[in-house]
């Protein structure tokens, strides 16, 4: 019967060591524990989604444009067909130009928004990240 040496056991440690080491505790790319679970709390209650109230007491009427994008004005948005107008949107900080389109098969408008061309430049970088979210 063969004996096992002190080299043998330092070789197992070593491998040992170093498979704990490089595997690490999940799977994920960012190495860290992800959860999707967005739970917001307002009002002394738990919500899964931002209660619509909530967010026009915060950022006031909202539209969604044509291209998916969410807008916010502090007032309302009653621009007729084929019309423009130019609000201030509070979710991204400058002044939009809102031309609304009749939709008869819809129920309402659509409507395309456009940064004004006397409003501030934005870095791309924040518009993309303003844009995700």
């Amino acid at each position: 019967m063969k004996s096992i040496s002190r080299y043998h056991i330092l070789i197992a440690v070593v491998t040992l060591l170093i498979s704990i080491l490089t595997k690490g505790c999940t799977t994920s790319p960012s190495g860290a524990f992800e959860h999707s679970t967005t739970i917001y709390y307002l009002d002394d209650k738990f919500h899964e989604d931002i209660p619509e109230e909530f967010i026009f007491k915060t950022w006031g009427y909202r539209i969604i444009d044509a291209v998916g994008r969410e807008h916010t004005y502090r007032t309302k948005v009653d621009i007729p067909h084929q019309r423009k107008g130019t609000k201030w949107c509070t979710i991204h900080r400058q002044s939009e130009v809102i031309k609304a389109h009749y939709d008869p098969k819809g129920d309402g408008y659509f409507y395309w928004v456009n940064r004004h061309k006397k409003s501030l430049w934005v870095c791309p970088y924040i518009q993309k990240k303003c844009e995700k979210s």
